[in-house]
C-alpha cells in the first residue's frame, strides 16, 4: 500500500508541474485574452466537441463505478484550479444555490468546488443501493450543481487539452451514471407498473412522465445542453420514486433481498430486480428461454438480452454447446445448454433427439438397465426394454461386440492396432480398455518382443474372447512374418505362456482366442526359442572349482563366488540366461551397478524347470531377476533399485499429464500468441480508433506512474475488497516489473479453490479419473495426454465434452476481486503424482493447474470497459508501442492437489 501512496504523491507533483510550473500550461494567462481567443478554439467548444465523441455504452447495470471515477477526476481538477486560479462564471455559480445567496457575498470558488466534491463523495457512499439505484434524488441534485460549476469554469477559461479532456471525462461519467441509474429505476418501475392493479393509473402516469423526461434529458445531451440534461435526469428519478411509493415499494437493501419468487422461476424477486430481470415474468427478454435457465448460464447468455452476442440470432435459436440441439429445444427437453451430453449416456443431446429417438435428459430411456449410449452401441431399441421380443430384456442378452484401439505412432510402431471381441451383456466400449504398458519392464524388455506389450482390462463378464493384432510388415526388420507369435503374462504365476495364434499374412493380422484378459505380447518366436532353449554349461566352464571344507563330503566341490554376492563367478562371466536376454555382471564386485543391492539380490535364485512354448518342450535353467544388476535404475523411473518398491515397474508418475485444455498457457488454440499476451503492438492512432477516450491516457503516457495510479485505483476501489486488494496490487506490481514470468499467490489460489465452479470442476475431474482407472486396471500411463491423438482419446473427449471450466463472474466475484484478477480461466492442465497400486486398491494425487492471462486484448476495452480510465490505462501500458514492451502481461497460475483413490474391482 505504501507504493500506492507514493504514486499518489508523485501524481500530485506531476500535475502541479504540468499545470503551474511549465509556463502556465493549463490556463492561458495573457492579459490580452481577446487576442488569445482568436488563436485558440474556446474550451467550451472543445469540451462540447469531445463529449460528442464519447459513446454511451450501457451494457451494465452498475452505475456507482462511474460516479467513483468522477470523484477521483474531480479531485484532480480541484488541484488544477488551486494551482492556476482559474476563473468562474459568477452567474452560473449563483445558480448553484437555490436561495441566491452566492450573489450577495464574496465567494472562494475553490472552496465551493471542494465542498461540492465532499458532498458528492459522501452521497455516493450513502445513496447507492447495490450499486444500481439510489435511495433518493440527493446525489443527482449534487451532480447538477457540479455540472453547473464545471461548465462555469469551461466558459471562463481556455484550458490546455489535457485539462479539457479531464473535464469532458468528468462530465461523461456524470451523464453515464445518471443514464444508467435512471434506466435501472425506470425498468424496475415498469415491471411493477405492469403488474399493479391498485392505483395502477397513477403509477403508470409517473412511469410515463419518467420515460418522457428521460428522453428529454437525452435530447438535451445531443444538443450540448448539459445543465438542463442534468436537471432532467434528477426529475426523472423523482418521478420513479413517486411511482414506487404509490405502488407500495421503496428502494432499500431489503428491496433487493426479497426471497419471494412471484413468477415461480426459482429466482428470488430481489435478485431479479437487482439483475434487471422481471420478477413477474418467467422470460424477461422474450427470447423464448426462461430466466432461470439463462441466469445459470449468464456468463454466456443473458436473461435480459434477446440476442446476447448481437449476431442476429436470438439466444433461443443459438446452439450454445454445439451439440446439434438449439437452446429452446434444450429447454423443452430439460437438458443443459452448456453440456453436449446432458445425461452423460455417451450420446450428444442433438443426436438423441434428431437421430436416435431417445431422451437426452434420461440416460436410460426405456429403463431396461442399458443406457441409451449402450443401446446405440449394441444396436438395440432405446424405447423397448426387449428389442427382439424374446422375453429377455436387452440388459440380460448376450451381445457379440468388438472394441478396437489404434496405437500411437510414436515409439515401437510395429503393431498398429489391437481389436478385442467377445459376447457380453453390457457395452464393452465402456467397460473395456486396450492400452500399451510400456512401464512394465517384465514385459517391455522381453527378448524378441515385437512392438509394445498390450494390456487389456474389462469389467464385463465373458466366456471367450478373440484378440487380433494388426502389424506393419515394413517395420518388422529381420523378423519373418511366419515367425510371429503371441504370448501372455500370467501375473499370478509370474510366468509367460504361449498361445495358439492364427496368422493371416494377407491381412497382416495375428489372432488368438483366450478365456482371460491380461497382458499380451507379439514376439518373434524364433528369437524367443533361441534364448529359452539356449544351454549354458556353467560347471564345465568353471576354472575356479574349490574343495569343500568338509572332508567327509567325499571331495565334493563348489563353484567359486569371489565377491560373495551369491552368484558364482561362472554365472557372472559366462552370462545369466533370463527372459530378457543374457545378463553379465562383475564377479569381483558384489554390487556391479552400485545401486546398493548385491548382484545376487537383483538376479534372484537360480531356477530350473520344464516349460512348453509353441509346441516345443524346453528345459530352462536361468534367472527371473527382480531388477537388473547392470543398471542402477532398472525401470528408468528415476528411483534407484534399492529404494524402488517395484524396480521393474516404471513408477515415475509424479508429473504425468492426463489432460491439457485446448488453449495452453500464453497461446490460443491454434498455437499463436494469445492477443491478451501481446505487447508493444498498438500505435496511439490505433488506440484512438478503438475509442477517442484513449486520448486522455495517451496524453498521460509520458508519466506512466499516473497510468498505474489509475489502474490501481480502479482495481482496489471498484473491483476488489479485503485481502484481494493486496493481491491485485501485487499483480499490478508484477506487471510493472515487466519480466513476464508466471505469477502465483496463495490468497488468489485459496479464493479460486473455494469457488463453487472450481469445486464442481475438480469433483468432475476426480470422478472421471477414478472411473477410468477402474476400467483400465489402474494403468495410469495409458492416460498420458498426447496432443496428436486427443481426438480419439476417450478419456480426453469425455472431459472436453462434459466439463465446465471454472469462471469467476458473479456479483460477489466482481466486487470481491476474483473477476479482475482472473475472470474466466484461460485453460488448465491436469496431472497425477504419487500414484500407486496395491492389490485391488489404487491411490494418488491429482494436480490441477488452472491459469489465466493477466493482460488485455481489444475486446476487453471495447463497449463497457472503455468507459473506465483504469482499463484504458492498463491497455496503454501493455500495448502502446512507445513503451517498447516494457510492461509485460503474464500467466497467473493457481495450483491445487486433490487426493484420490479407488478399487480396481468391486
Amino acid at each position: 500500500m505504501g507504493k500506492k501512496l507514493k504514486r499518489m504523491l508523485s501524481f500530485l507533483l506531476i500535475f502541479a508541474m504540468i499545470f503551474s510550473g511549465f509556463g502556465q500550461a493549463v490556463v492561458a494567462k495573457s492579459n490580452n485574452q481577446a487576442n488569445q481567443g482568436k488563436n485558440k478554439i474556446s474550451s467550451e467548444q472543445n469540451v462540447k466537441q469531445w463529449l460528442s465523441e464519447y459513446e454511451f455504452y450501457e451494457d451494465t447495470r452498475i452505475a456507482k463505478i462511474y460516479d467513483q471515477i468522477a470523484i477521483k477526476e474531480l479531485k484532480r481538477f480541484a488541484t488544477v484550479i488551486k494551482e492556476t486560479n482559474a476563473k468562474f462564471d459568477s452567474k452560473l455559480l449563483a445558480e448553484m444555490d437555490e436561495t441566491g445567496d452566492f450573489k450577495q457575498k464574496e465567494i472562494n470558488e475553490p472552496d465551493v468546488l471542494q465542498q461540492l466534491i465532499n458532498e458528492y463523495e459522501q452521497a455516493v457512499e450513502e445513496e447507492y443501493i447495490k450499486e444500481v439505484v439510489l435511495k433518493s434524488d440527493r446525489l443527482l441534485k449534487i451532480k447538477h450543481k457540479l455540472t453547473i460549476g464545471l461548465w462555469g469554469y469551461v466558459k471562463e477559461n481556455d484550458f490546455n487539452e489535457p485539462t479539457e479532456v479531464l473535464i469532458s471525462d468528468i462530465l461523461f461519467n456524470f451523464y453515464l451514471s445518471d443514464k444508467i441509474v435512471n434506466k435501472n429505476a425506470i425498468g424496475i418501475l415498469k415491471d411493477i407498473s405492469d403488474q399493479t392493479d391498485h392505483k395502477g393509473n397513477k403509477i403508470k402516469a409517473h412511469l410515463n412522465n419518467a420515460v418522457k423526461m428521460s428522453e428529454k434529458a437525452n435530447a438535451f445531451l445531443e444538443k450540448d445542453l448539459a445543465i438542463p440534461a442534468s436537471k432532467s435526469y434528477q426529475n426523472v428519478y423523482k418521478q420513479v420514486l413517486f411511482g414506487l411509493e404509490k405502488a407500495g415499494y421503496q428502494f432499500n437493501t431489503e428491496f433487493f433481498e426479497s426471497t419471494s419468487d412471484t413468477d415461480g422461476d426459482t429466482i428470488t424477486d430481489g435478485i431479479e430486480f437487482l439483475e434487471g430481470m422481471n420478477p413477474f415474468e418467467k422470460d424477461t427478454d422474450g427470447d423464448g428461454l426462461k430466466d432461470n435457465i439463462e441466469y445459470e448460464m449468464k456468463s454466456s447468455i443473458s436473461p435480459i438480452k434477446y440476442d446476447t452476442d448481437d449476431n442476429g440470432i436470438s439466444d433461443a435459436d443459438e446452439d450454445s454447446d454445439e451439440d446439434g440441439l438449439k437452446n429452446n429445444d434444450e429447454q423443452a427437453y430439460q437438458t443443459n445448454l452448456m453440456k453436449k451430453d446432458s445425461d452423460q449416456d455417451g450420446l450428444t443431446d442433438g443426436f438423441e433427439v434428431q437421430q436416435f429417438d431417445s431422451l437426452p435428459n434420461k440416460d436410460d430411456t426405456d429403463s431396461d438397465g442399458l443406457s441409451d449410449g449402450d443401446e446405440h452401441a449394441l444396436k438395440t431399441n432405446p424405447n423397448a426394454a426387449d428389442s427382439d421380443n424374446d422375453e429377455t430384456t436387452d440388459s440380460q442378452e448376450l451381445h457379440q461386440q468388438s472394441i478396437r484401439q489404434s496405437l500411437k505412432p510414436s515409439g515401437k510402431s510395429e503393431i498398429t492396432s489391437v481389436e478385442v471381441s467377445f459376447s457380453a451383456k453390457d457395452n464393452i466400449n465402456k467397460t473395456t480398455r486396450i492400452s500399451t504398458n510400456k512401464g512394465n519392464m517384465k514385459t517391455t524388455n522381453l527378448h524378441g518382443i515385437i512392438g509394445s506389450p498390450i494390456r487389456i482390462n474389462t469389467q464385463s463378464e465373458f466366456e471367450k474372447a478373440s484378440i487380433t493384432f494388426t502389424y506393419d510388415e515394413s517395420k518388422l526388420g529381420d523378423t519373418l512374418e511366419d515367425d510371429l507369435a503371441i504370448v501372455w503374462y500370467n501375473e499370478e504365476e509370474e510366468m509367460f505362456e504361449s498361445l495358439n495364434a492364427v496368422l493371416d499374412t494377407s491381412k497382416n493380422t495375428i489372432s488368438v482366442e483366450t478365456t482371460q484378459l491380461s497382458e499380451y505380447m507379439v514376439v518373434d518366436k524364433k528369437k524367443w526359442l533361441e534364448l529359452w532353449s539356449k544351454e549354458i554349461d556353467y560347471l564345465s566352464r568353471d576354472k575356479n572349482i574349490v574343495s569343500s571344507s568338509d572332508d567327509s563330503s567325499g571331495g565334493e566341490t563348489d563353484p567359486k563366488d569371489s565377491d560373495g554376492d551369491g552368484l558364482y563367478d561362472t554365472y557372472e562371466t559366462e552370462g545369466m540366461k533370463t527372459p530378457y536376454g543374457i545378463i553379465y555382471s562383475d564377479p569381483n564386485k558384489k554390487d556391479s551397478d552400485g545401486d546398493g543391492l548385491t548382484d545376487g539380490q537383483e538376479m534372484g535364485p537360480f531356477k530350473t524347470f520344464t516349460v512348453e512354448f509353441f509346441g516345443i518342450t524346453i528345459h530352462f535353467e536361468g534367472f527371473f531377476p527382480t531388477s537388473f544388476p547392470d543398471q542402477k535404475d532398472s525401470d528408468g523411473d528415476g528411483i534407484f533399485d534399492k529404494e524402488d518398491e517395484r524396480p521393474l515397474l516404471y513408477a515415475d508418475l509424479s508429473n504425468l499429464v492426463i489432460y491439457q485444455s485446448d488453449r495452453p498457457e500464453g497461446y490460443d488454440e491454434n498455437g499463436n500468441v494469445a492477443n491478451d499476451m501481446k505487447t508493444n503492438d498498438y500505435t496511439g492512432d490505433e488506440m484512438t480508433d478503438i475509442s477517442w477516450m484513449f486520448n486522455f491516457q495517451l496524453w498521460e503516457s509520458d508519466w506512466p506512474d499516473i497510468l498505474f495510479d489509475e489502474f490501481e485505483w480502479m482495481s482496489t476501489s471498484l473491483f476488489s475488497t479485503g485481502e484481494m486488494e493486496d493481491v491485485i496490487l501485487d499483480m499490478i506490481d508484477h506487471f510493472e516489473e515487466g519480466n513476464g514470468t508466471d505469477y502465483r499467490n496463495q490468497t488468489l489460489t485459496k479464493k479460486a479453490r473455494e469457488h463453487e465452479t472450481t469445486k464442481a470442476y475438480i469433483e468432475f475431474l476426480k470422478n472421471a479419473l477414478v472411473d477410468e482407472l477402474k476400467k483400465n486396471g489402474g494403468n495410469l500411463s495409458a492416460l498420458q495426454f498426447d496432443k496428436s491423438t486427443k481426438d480419439t482419446d476417450k478419456f480426453y473427449q469425455y472431459i472436453q465434452d462434459n466439463a465446465v471450466y471454472p469462471t469467476f463472474s458473479t456479483w460477489d466475484d466482481r466486487i470481491g476481486g476474483l473477476t479482475i484478477s482472473v475472470n474466466d480461466t484461460w485453460g488448465n492442465t491436469v496431472s497425477v503424482k504419487d500414484f500407486s497400486v496395491e492389490n485391488n486398491h489404487f491411490k494418488g494425487v491429482m494436480h490441477v493447474r488452472l491459469y489465466d492471462h493477466f493482460g488485455l486484448d481489444q475486446p476487453d476495452v471495447e463497449k463497457e470497459y472503455v468507459n473506465l480510465a483504469g482499463f484504458r490505462a492498463w491497455f496503454v501500458l501493455q500495448h502502446y508501442d512507445e513503451y517498447n514492451g516494457k510492461y509485460k502481461p503474464f500467466v497467473s497460475v493457481m495450483e491445487m492437489d486433490i487426493p484420490f483413490e479407488g478399487k480396481l474391482s468391486d
